[in-house]
């Protein structure tokens, strides 16, 4: 009779365990958090339903977006896209349990085309921020400051 208690307690610790490892893969699969089906597909077929870490082509259920973790690197990138990487089943596990560092997995993402970068900026709804001149522009201050230093005598104008 003990043995059969035995036995329970360790299937039900096994089965615990597989069932922490089945949440853990599925809290994996929906790395990226916020994003509906029909976006992670567009997401997915802009990047040509290619692993961006092996360069296979697969179809789009057996790739997964990962996002990169922002505590490892200083400067928080306001474009979404270059948070995100689609990596197909077997690179996403290797990125969690080999750890791929950040600095590769950025590398990754600056080494798209600029087409691809542009259609995932455009499906994520990224509009980068338009540059404004500084309204109160000094023009003597900044001639000074340029040219200040160096007195006309010291300029050659033949080579």
């Amino acid at each position: 009779m003990n043995t059969k208690r035995s036995d329970r307690k360790i299937f039900n610790l096994l089965s615990g365990n597989s069932r922490m490892r089945m949440r853990e893969m599925d809290m994996q699969k929906n790395d990226c958090r916020g994003t509906s089906p029909v976006l992670e597909k567009k997401l997915k077929i802009a990047v040509e339903q290619t692993c961006e870490l092996c360069h296979e082509y697969f179809p789009v259920s057996s790739l997964e977006i990962h996002t990169i973790s922002r505590r490892n690197y200083k400067e928080m990138v306001r474009d979404p896209s270059a948070r995100i990487l689609i990596v197909c089943n077997t690179c996403h596990n290797h990125i969690h349990r080999l750890p791929v560092p950040v600095g590769k997995q950025r590398a990754l993402v600056k080494a798209r085309s600029f087409f691809i970068r542009q259609d995932l900026r455009r499906i994520l709804g990224y509009k980068p921020k338009p540059y404004r001149a500084p309204d109160d522009i000094n023009i003597p201050l900044v001639y000074d400051e340029y040219f200040g230093r160096y007195s006309w005598g010291s300029y050659r104008l033949s080579g």
